[in-house]
């Protein structure tokens, strides 16, 4: 790959087609109202969105004005017919004529190389497709931070994929974050397809996950904090196997099995089964817990997915709860169990630990001040736990705690 001849394409399109864009957007924007629909939309998300300051702002909207123009099936295609873009000089009507025959699209990626400086090879995180991209804002970007996904608008050149606007670098957010957000906001999305016209639909929903796009993962000693769960379909079966590896409770025809071994922080494996719903729910809050959960229900000879259903980030659980006001609840039957058994030693548990993350993760987002001691008393977390989690995230986002 000859990058030195591309870089020159690439600056060459971006230098020709600046002021082409700036023309139409401020076109489209008094034409069909974006601007007014953008701040609208800012104003229902004044708490979240208004975090980001004016500069981001503007430039988010100047996004969401692009991506209404050449999306698939965007604006541009109506504007083609319009006498004022009708008079525009030859060059500059057919690239807005090319745009449109190849619609641009906000989509996630995470990078697989960097071949050349600027130059990256990507892969888009729901359809495996993989292209070039040019993009000097991600590497500013890497510079910065630890990013597992990118999020933004790209459009290509013929040879290669060129970002427009601001980029989002999400330090904790990943494939099934975004699916799992993208339900909560359309509960009839399943596919990839659906996901997809949801982003075309309703772009401003997901620009509004930038303002958690710094949140790091959460760990302890190596292991990844987040709610790895799948539900199956399961009927009455004998107790007395499940003794030897699990503690076993029960409570309002609800049975919690809990992997002894693993049952406390940070893993908290455990198993819960419905019998009114015949349903089992695997359920922990590491991948290792998750597995070793699926290894024991193996062993007594119940089929379980290896891969879990849904795998959620804690940062992500927040962000649902402070767009959407509703929190997304993926453990209905725990507080069934919440309070320690008699006699039993005191432990970690897991609301109380759910309890502390939900209100630390905002806490720390927004970059209001708060006692750390107090938000772990109120919410009963372990102390030292609690106080790992929050060094181990300060010492990631390179603040003095």
């Amino acid at each position: 790959m000859d990058y030195s001849s591309l870089i020159k394409k690439c600056s060459k399109v971006s230098d020709f087609s600046e002021p082409i864009l700036n023309r139409i957007m401020y076109y489209a924007a008094e034409r069909n109202k974006l601007e007014q629909r953008f701040d609208l939309l800012v104003k229902r998300h004044k708490n979240v969105f208004g975090r980001l300051g004016k500069a981001n702002q503007d430039m988010f909207k100047t996004q969401y004005i692009i991506h209404e123009l050449f999306k698939n099936n965007g604006l541009i295609h109506k504007y083609l017919n319009h006498a004022q873009i009708k008079a525009l000089p030859k060059e500059e009507y057919e690239y807005l004529q090319a745009q449109a025959t190849n619609p641009w699209r906000f989509t996630y990626w995470f990078v697989r190389s960097n071949p050349s400086p600027d130059f990256y090879e990507a892969v888009d995180i729901f359809t495996g497709e993989e292209f070039l991209l040019y993009s000097p804002g991600a590497s500013r970007t890497l510079i910065d931070q630890n990013v597992l996904t990118f999020g933004g608008m790209i459009s290509s050149n013929g040879d290669c994929y060129q970002t427009y606007g601001p980029l989002m670098g999400f330090g904790s957010f990943q494939a099934d974050d975004i699916f799992f957000y993208a339900g909560e906001l359309d509960p009839t999305i399943e596919t990839i397809e659906e996901l997809t016209g949801l982003i075309e639909k309703d772009l401003f929903s997901f620009l509004l996950l930038s303002v958690y796009s710094a949140i790091p993962m959460v760990q302890h000693h190596g292991h990844e904090i987040l709610f790895v769960l799948s539900t199956i379909d399961a009927e009455d079966f004998d107790m007395d196997s499940w003794k030897e590896a699990f503690r076993v409770e029960y409570a309002e025809e609800v049975f919690k099995m809990s992997l002894i071994e693993l049952e406390g922080f940070p893993h908290y494996a455990c198993i819960y089964f419905d019998e009114q719903q015949e349903e089992m729910t695997i359920s922990a809050m590491t991948d290792f817990g998750y597995d070793r959960l699926v290894a024991e229900l193996i062993r007594m000879g119940i089929d379980a997915p290896a891969e879990p259903y849904i795998r959620l980030h804690v940062s992500m659980k927040s962000a649902i709860e402070e767009i959407t006001g509703h929190d997304p609840e993926l453990l209905p039957h725990e507080g069934l169990f919440s309070q320690a058994s008699p006699g039993q030693e005191d432990s970690p548990e897991l609301d109380a630990i759910n309890k502390f993350l939900a209100e630390l993760m905002p806490a720390i987002n927004s970059k209001t001040k708060f006692d750390l001691d107090e938000l772990i008393s109120r919410t009963g977390a372990d102390p030292d736990a609690a106080k790992e989690i929050y060094g181990d995230l300060m010492k990631k986002l390179n603040r003095c705690y």
